[in-house]
């Protein structure tokens, strides 16, 4: 009981704080769990089965949030970004590794260690901006399910060397068994399944957890590791609306054991020596080092803009919670030592941590100057006196339909690079790039155009957009009062959204067609 009020201890702390700063509450966790151990001693027994409770919820919670439907469009950026990603920052931390001295099955942990982004801190930070489906926002999805699932692969691989390739293909082709079962489910049974059960919310709950022992079962009848069980088991569940419905209902059950499992690795975690501690800060630089120049590089050759492909690199650049899923099977192996698991750890918690302070625009600005390999732009003449539109997803495609006839030119601005190719079919003039660039706002004329609307989702956004624009007349849309306030502050014009809802759903009701035969109200596409 003492071991169970310890952990939660832990864990409470570590979502406090991570809650009050806005960091990733994954390493601060862990950090209090290595405190907390240090003052009351907890059984190794207990940890590790708090362990393998935790980890088969933390990655069945991470396949939840990965709908391959998502990626859409950007599906082939996010295959090679994600390829490139995952093998070369493999090859990079295996070689490393073999340099430091180490045997080719602890370097082949390390390497797989090093290879795969953060699921949970990307896509946190991805909602925290709204710009999870976004352009850039749905190929980071793209990338990170393909590398999870690459991970998921390549466990039996590295786990099975030492046993030879016979075991190896047995691993490989039981995890193969499972992504079909997996990608049956997904494609032809939740999306018409949990819908019809959505109603009784106990009943959906069981059903799910019966799906997650289910290919937990599987999964050791395979004789492969039940992370990989668990992790399809979420993706099965994944395609919206089912992923909304489950998550609705794990949401409380995903965060207590996510923070119990790290709260617990925390606690078995031994402190690294000095030794490990400098080969820490050599594998998080090279993983901090290495990723943005490669994503940024390869997502321009597919369309994006430079400030958009350094951002995503900067996003990606972290070791994952899977990371220490391969470290903790090797321990429990004994494939590996206690002391590369902590190195694994602790190259986790560095970048996890670091990745909020440099995923940011002004640190993408900073690169953005040296970028020495940025695909050259090819903007038209500066304009004046037109209309501009930042922004042109479902929003700006009902404005633009209204602004047909007007007599001022109209020009789009859009980092998504198919909808510009779409917009510029329908005989506008739009320019593919950040609205954020201070080159593409010139590029636009964003400060002598009549007005600007910006359909653009966060603040930060806005705001450099209102500091660019000085005189110049910016409608901004926004969610609620106190956007509408920060935006009037700053010397926009806010529409508001909410109002704009309820004012359709008022006139709908007031034409008297609210009766069952028409159907539930739906707010118009903006």
């Amino acid at each position: 009981m003492t071991t169970v009020a310890a952990l939660l201890l832990a864990a409470a702390l570590g979502l406090g704080l991570g809650h009050l700063t806005r960091l990733p509450s994954v390493p601060l966790v862990i950090l209090f769990g290595v405190a907390v151990s240090a003052i009351i001693p907890m059984p190794g027994d207990l940890l590790e089965d708090a362990l393998m409770l935790g980890v088969t919820v933390v990655v069945f919670v991470a396949g939840i949030e990965l709908n391959p439907v998502r990626v859409g469009r950007y599906r082939n950026a996010a295959v090679v970004v994600g390829l490139l990603q995952f093998f070369l920052l493999g090859a990079a931390g295996l070689g490393t590794a073999l340099l430091l001295g180490l045997s080719l099955q602890t370097a082949a942990y390390v390497g797989l260690a090093l290879s795969a982004s953060s699921t949970l801190v990307v896509v946190r930070l991805l909602q925290q901006r709204r710009e999870l489906y976004s352009a850039m926002g749905r190929t980071l999805t793209g990338i990170l399910l393909l590398q999870d699932l690459l991970i998921i692969l390549l466990i039996p691989v590295v786990i099975g060397m030492a046993d030879g390739w016979g075991e190896v293909a047995r691993g490989v082709g039981g995890t193969l068994a499972l992504v079909a079962l997996a990608g049956v489910l997904l494609r032809w049974v939740t999306p018409r399944l949990l819908p019809k059960v959505a109603g009784d919310e106990e009943f959906l709950l069981l059903l799910v957890l019966s799906g997650l022992f289910g290919f937990l079962g599987l999964a050791y009848f395979l004789g492969i590791p039940l992370v990989a069980g668990a992790f399809l088991a979420g993706v099965a569940v994944s395609p919206f609306p089912s992923n909304a419905l489950v998550r609705g209902q794990l949401n409380s059950i995903g965060t207590f054991f996510s923070a119990i499992f790290f709260a617990a690795l925390g606690a078995v975690v031994v402190l690294p020596s000095g030794e490990e501690v400098i080969q820490a800060l050599f594998f998080a630089g090279l993983v901090l080092l290495l990723t943005p120049p490669l994503v940024a590089v390869v997502a321009e050759r597919f369309g994006f803009s430079a400030r958009g492909g350094i951002g995503s690199g900067l996003l990606l650049g972290q070791t994952s919670e899977f990371s220490l899923v391969v470290g903790l099977q090797g321990v429990i192996l004994g494939q590996i030592d206690e002391g590369i698991f902590g190195v694994i750890v602790l190259v986790t918690v560095i970048t996890m941590t670091l990745t909020p302070f440099l995923a940011t625009g002004r640190v993408t600005g900073l690169l953005l100057r040296i970028h020495p390999f940025r695909v050259p732009s090819r903007l038209p003449e500066r304009p004046s006196d037109h209309i501009l539109l930042m922004g042109c997803g479902s929003s700006g495609v009902a404005l633009l339909e209204t602004l047909v006839g007007v007599p001022h030119p109209i020009w789009v601005v859009d980092d998504d690079p198919a909808i510009v190719e779409r917009v510029a079919a329908a005989g506008f003039t739009a320019i593919r790039g950040d609205a954020t660039d201070p080159e593409i706002l010139q590029a636009a004329g964003a400060n002598r155009a009549r007005v600007v609307v910006s359909t653009m989702r966060t603040k930060e956004d806005s705001e450099r957009l209102l500091a660019y624009t000085g005189e110049t007349p910016v409608v901004v849309r926004a969610y609620g009062t106190a956007d509408v306030k920060w935006i009037e502050e700053r010397g926009g014009i806010p529409v508001s959204y909410s109002e704009a809802a309820s004012q359709d759903f008022l006139d709908w009701f007031l034409r008297g067609e609210a009766d069952p035969e028409s159907g539930p109200w739906m707010p118009p596409e903006r």
